[in-house]
């Protein structure tokens, strides 16, 4: 019989050929590998730039619709109070902090953007528009001390300020544009970088549990990750429509 065969069993019984069934329990109860390490996210965020980031900003509002998302977050973070600690530490040590990681992601949309021959090339409009800019201030405050002078009723006095103020404001913002030309349209606002802030914290904090063997259901894993796969989503399509542009109609 195979049972007494030494050529076919061992001295501790198991088989010598085939597969052996010896230790697969532990194999199966073996905790899953994270889905990403506690550095990942912080890197990936590193590496958005101020468009990008804009961008994914003003297409926040389609997460509106998880709005059980903040109170998920909110019970987990308390829950786990010293993984919250190192992951906020793990994301301080790679962006600093939200205006760092904000203005960082500026000067690589610049960078990325605008190239220094661009730059050489609109000097002089700049200056021109400099200049225009200084003009009209100077011109709206000669013509505000001039109503002072000529005693000018205040209700009249206040249309003609109001009047000035919407008519320059526009022109003024399209010059200081021209003026710099490295400047986004639109800058990230500081809630905004926070709520950014925020979303790498938050996919940090998965990680860390993770890492640690701590069990996370599916579910709280998507409220944890949903606002940076949002951004990480967005800045893909950014970066794809800035990389292939559409052929232009003939």
């Amino acid at each position: 019989m195979i049972r007494n065969n030494s050529e076919y069993m061992r001295e501790d019984g198991s088989p010598r050929y085939g597969i052996r069934t010896t230790g697969l329990e532990a194999f199966a109860e073996a905790p899953a590998r994270p889905l990403v390490t506690v550095a990942q996210t912080a890197d990936a965020a590193a590496q958005l730039d101020g468009a990008e980031l804009k961008l994914a900003a003003e297409h926040r509002y389609v997460l509106d619709l998880f709005k059980e998302d903040a109170e998920v977050i909110s019970s987990l973070r308390e829950a786990h109070a010293e993984e919250l600690k190192l992951a906020e530490a793990a994301v301080e040590a790679r962006l600093a902090s939200p205006w760092t990681w904000m203005s960082a992601a500026k000067r690589s949309y610049i960078e990325s953007t605008i190239d220094d021959a661009e730059k050489a090339g609109t000097m002089v409009s700049q200056l021109a528009s400099l200049l225009m800019s200084m003009g009209i201030s100077v011109g709206s405050l000669v013509i505000m001390i001039g109503m002072v002078i000529l005693q000018v009723p205040p209700l009249p006095y206040l249309g003609v300020c109001l009047v000035m103020l919407l008519v320059l404001v526009p022109i003024r913002r399209k010059l200081d544009r021209a003026t710099d030309r490295t400047t986004l349209p639109h800058d990230v606002s500081k809630d905004e970088a926070q709520v950014f802030w925020d979303d790498v914290v938050n996919a940090t904090l998965l990680a860390v549990l993770q890492n640690k063997g701590v069990e996370v259901d599916l579910a709280t894993a998507a409220s944890l990750t949903r606002g940076w796969n949002h951004t990480r989503y967005v800045s893909t399509v950014a970066q794809e429509l800035r990389s292939n542009h559409a052929a232009p109609r003939t």
